[in-house]
């Protein structure tokens, strides 16, 4: 930890509620209603529960304008990664995330929605309207999640059916003409059945100025609709859900330091419209709960998910046609799960279940470039193969590089290399976790989950022709699909103790194994090393498959309940080490999943909330983490004693809500603040593709009237801070040898935005 890491904990420290706390009169202190969770799958306050967790309550999420996972990230310590796109590539865990954007692993950070998985690239970043909670769980959750959660999981909840009538409707209207209309209607049907409706649309301008000429980017257009039908007897409680959300937005946009333009804007070769994120998801679930006996509850989730995504963007951040990447996937996804919990009287409360799914993927992958441009661009970024930049393909400098002359007729413009991939998915898992109250202040766990996951890839590679061939992904094309499949299993325990201490605090601390399957590179075929530059793959290649990560993870930490109630305090320490880390590595041009390296981490955490008056509620969450790669991804290659990607050493942020009591109604300020140490773009650390620290600030002004309506103004941005969202790295550190492309930052923030909000409640 640096010198200036250290002056900034220790101020975060002295400002804390905790410390203030001790010199202020609490004697009309509010007390704090606790949020109750379903991490351990069954209700629990947030404060029993032995692992770290951030939770969110719906009227939260409603006021800080949380609109979907993203917003999930700024107020949760140790959590980092946000995007504007539909990729999840980038969301990390204390350190632990996946770079891969294709299809032939899993995301690190499993996200639940209602008890379904959520699924990959492209269906995931669904939007947040009328919840009930979200839960942010730390650290790997294989027992209590499954599905490959070895960097933690994130459990949203979906409001239910109820037996009253009520109906709500917002109206938002922004800067950069922005509106938004969200609306929900409950109904109850009989005395057991009760339906709900909402849904959500929203439309936002673009903003972000492109001096590539094209018009302005950064606008989109997202509508979504939940249905639910609720049974509710003495013995059943079922909730069937059906959800469609329509996304239309621009794709990322990439800066880079060669682009000859402030930070504040991009200079690429397309303007709005050229570029696309679209997806078209439709979820179908049942959640049905059988209350056995007073001990025994039967509970099946049954799930289905389907979505269209359509992607394209302008990959190399330049004003030249180098690389525009398109990906075009339909995703089928199922499963079912069965789980008996027993919670009786005695000492001894207990769950087991078993999960099975089935997931087919098909995509098309499009690397598309101008052949004239990428040759220019090669030359200039792998200057040492050159005698000086060449003006095209069939320039004598690159005629040398190549080793062979070039006709001008067969050099082609948007030339795109494409590569079809089918991926069958299916696996099970059992699982099971024990709770033994040991005595009257200890409680003890212990889980476990075996799992298993099968997959099968093929890979197609289309001859692009062209004067260079396939040279920018692949150097050869296929015949035909090549084929391969494989099984991966793995045993993963955890153990956790709780001791309450006295009737305020809690300790706890949890050992647990993590772990990710295994799988195959979208964009990599093993063959045969002799294989002719260009031509078919010989009979025997296959898919480049990968093996599975694992971690091994400790921590522990308090939980307190000071100060009359009114102080919430929780603290975590954790510790891991971390193998066979799955990251994509460029190499010249393909980005190839492979297993590389090892790494350690760890860090300490904060979440405090403190009530000193009825009129206060202050939030403050922090984290602090020393990420090291201690193994070296390929040997001498500089990384050894290197950060984890998108790893900040220092991460916070603060709420602090102020209520003015009236007659009429009550008024509501809230000021939010977060802050990020830098970040890198990956392995290497390299300055150019390094997001540096950047602090926040919202404001919202609210007034919610006791005949049910709210107003509310909010400014976003205050500062008009300036930063980058986070950042890749395609080349070496200084930005040559990396076949045409540059190290990138991505999305520059988006400025100061002001807007106003109507809801109504009937």
């Amino acid at each position: 930890m640096n010198q200036n890491s250290k002056l900034i904990a220790n101020k975060l420290f002295k400002l804390s509620p905790l410390f203030i706390a001790l010199s202020v009169n609490t004697a009309v202190a509010g007390e704090i209603e606790v949020i109750e969770v379903k991490v351990q799958k069954r209700t629990q306050s947030v404060q029993d529960v032995p692992v770290a967790v951030s939770a969110f309550n719906g009227d939260m999420m409603d006021q800080l304008r949380i609109e979907d996972v993203r917003g999930l990230v700024d107020l949760t310590p140790g959590f980092s990664g946000k995007t504007e796109d539909s990729f999840i590539d980038a969301l990390s865990i204390r350190g632990i995330g996946t770079n891969d954007f294709g299809i032939g692993g899993d995301p690190s950070v499993a996200i639940f929605t209602d008890g379904l998985w959520a699924g990959r690239n492209g269906g995931v970043q669904m939007s947040f309207y009328d919840m009930e909670r979200a839960e942010v769980v730390k650290g790997p959750q294989g027992t209590l999640f499954g599905r490959n959660a070895i960097a933690g999981g994130i459990n949203i909840t979906t409001n239910k059916p109820i037996s009253d009538f009520e109906a709500k409707v917002g109206v938002t209207i922004a800067q950069f003409d922005t509106q938004e209309i969200t609306g929900m209607v409950n109904i109850p049907l009989t005395d057991n059945w009760y339906f709900r409706a909402a849904g959500n649309f929203s439309t936002k301008g673009a903003w972000l100025e492109n001096e590539g000429g094209g018009g302005d980017l950064g606008g989109g257009e997202i509508s979504s609709t939940r249905l639910s039908l609720r049974y509710e007897g003495d013995d059943v409680d079922a909730v069937f859900r059906a959800t469609y959300e329509d996304r239309d937005q621009d794709p990322s946009i990439y800066w880079t330091e060669g682009s000859g333009v402030p930070e504040d804007k991009v200079n690429i070769d397309w303007g709005k419209g050229k570029g696309h994120d679209r997806g078209e998801i439709l979820a179908l679930q049942a959640n049905v709960e059988f209350t056995l006996s007073d001990e025994y509850l039967l509970t099946s989730i049954t799930g289905y998910k389907t979505y269209d995504f359509d992607y394209l963007e302008d990959y190399d951040g330049q004003a030249d046609l180098i690389n525009n990447y398109g990906q075009d996937q339909t995703v089928d996804y199922a499963s079912q799960e069965l789980r008996l919990n027993y919670q009786g009287d005695g000492s001894v409360n207990w769950f087991v279940g078993i999960s099975a799914y089935k997931e087919d993927v098909d995509a098309t992958f499009i690397n598309s470039y101008s052949e004239d441009d990428l040759c220019r661009a090669v030359s200039i970024t792998d200057a040492d193969d050159f005698d000086g930049p060449a003006a095209g393909c069939d320039d004598e400098n690159w005629e040398t590089y190549w080793e062979d002359d070039i006709d001008p007729a067969d050099i082609l413009t948007n030339k795109p290399e494409t590569n079809i991939d089918i991926l069958k998915n299916n696996g099970w898992s059992v699982y099971g976790d024990i709770t033994w109250e040991a005595t009257e202040k200890l409680d003890l766990t212990v889980g476990g989950r075996y799992t298993s996951d099968t997959k099968d890839m093929s890979i197609k590679v289309l001859d692009s022709g062209g004067a260079l061939g396939n040279t920018f992904v692949f150097e050869w094309y296929t015949e035909d699909f090549v084929q391969a499949k494989d099984t991966w299993t793995d045993f993963t325990p955890r153990i956790a103790g709780v001791y309450q201490l006295n009737d305020e605090i809690n300790i706890y601390a949890n050992a647990a194994k993590g772990y990710k399957s295994g799988g195959f590179s979208t964009f990599g075929i093993q063959h045969d090393d002799s294989q002719e530059y260009g031509g078919p793959l010989a009979a025997g290649s296959k898919p480049l498959a990968f093996e599975p990560e694992t971690t091994t993870s400790y921590e522990i930490g308090a939980k307190m309940m000071l100060l009359e109630k009114s102080m919430q305090l929780n603290l975590a320490y954790f510790t891991y080490d971390y193998q066979d880390l799955q990251m994509i590595i460029f190499e010249g041009g393909s980005q190839l999943v492979k297993n590389v390296g090892e790494a350690q981490n760890h860090g300490i955490e904060a979440d405090v909330r403190w009530t000193p008056t009825d009129n206060w509620d202050l939030r403050l969450a922090g984290a602090w983490m020393d990420s090291e790669i201690t193994q070296e991804i390929e040997e001498g290659d500089g990384t050894l004693g290197n950060s984890l990607p998108m790893a900040p050493e220092l991460s916070g942020s603060m709420v602090a809500t102020y209520f003015h009591y009236m007659d009429e109604g009550i008024v509501t300020l809230i000021a939010k603040w977060v802050y990020q140490s830098e970040i890198y773009g990956g392995p290497g650390n390299y300055e150019t593709a390094k997001v540096d620290s950047w602090n926040e600030l919202g404001l919202r002004a609210m007034y919610e009237s006791n005949d049910e309506w709210t107003v509310s103004l909010y400014i976003d941005n205050v500062t008009n801070a300036e930063y980058f969202e986070r950042g890749w790295e395609n080349a070496d550190a200084d930005n040559t040898y990396g076949f045409g492309l540059l190290n990138s930052k991505v999305w520059p923030a988006k400025p100061r935005t002001v807007g106003v909000s109507f809801d109504m409640s009937f």
